[in-house]
């Protein structure tokens, strides 16, 4: 694979580093709702809520630059062999994706902001959102939007890992090479179907 057909290093970069933070914000933000319902959890349920408010931030701010560096950059063509539809369905999830990876943290740090609930990890604060009033009723249907939110965030994600590991190993046309980071070579030829 030449090097114009893989994204652009730092661009590789954003990607996997927000693609962690999200997988690890399912299973804190799936314990810290389990943990609502028992009361005795409720050090370990505080702690991940602080982490899952942290590490949200975090994918906002890297969102941000990643849409900053999206702007500027051009993504590396797709191989011919893909049909039309297939690659605008894939700009679609793409851009779809973008918009929830924005919207959940911007919705749960409003959430957090009307609650008030701004503490994190390490004595920080988290600023409060500007123009959101403390309104504890407010603070609930927020949530309940992330929540909304998140959860379709998590059903694209799961749509867009089985996609890579389908073009990895099924397909073996290169295109999750596009993203990975090793090195450049054309992908393994595939027999022909008969």
């Amino acid at each position: 694979m030449q090097s114009d057909t893989k994204y652009n290093y730092g661009w590789r970069i954003l990607h996997w580093l927000i693609a962690v933070l999200v997988l690890a914000l399912i299973p804190v933000g799936l314990g810290m709702a389990s943990g609502d319902e028992a009361s005795f959890w409720k050090v370990l349920t505080d702690r991940l809520y602080n982490w899952h408010k942290a590490i949200g931030f975090a994918v906002l701010w890297l969102m941000v630059l990643r849409i900053a560096v999206k702007s500027t950059l051009t993504a590396p063509p797709y191989p011919g062999e893909l049909s039309p539809t297939l690659v605008l369905f894939a700009k679609w999830l793409h851009h779809f994706m973008y918009m929830l990876l924005v919207m959940a943290p911007l919705i749960g740090w409003a959430g957090v902001t009307a609650y008030p609930a701004l503490d994190i990890v390490g004595g920080y604060s988290l600023p409060p959102l500007p123009f959101v009033p403390q309104d504890e009723a407010l603070a609930k249907q927020l949530f309940s939007i992330h929540g909304t939110v998140a959860l379709t965030l998590a059903a694209c994600v799961a749509m867009h890992i089985a996609a890579a590991l389908k073009h990895l190993l099924v397909n073996q046309d290169g295109i999750f090479q596009r993203m990975w980071f090793g090195r450049s070579g054309n992908p393994p030829a595939r027999p022909p179907r008969p």
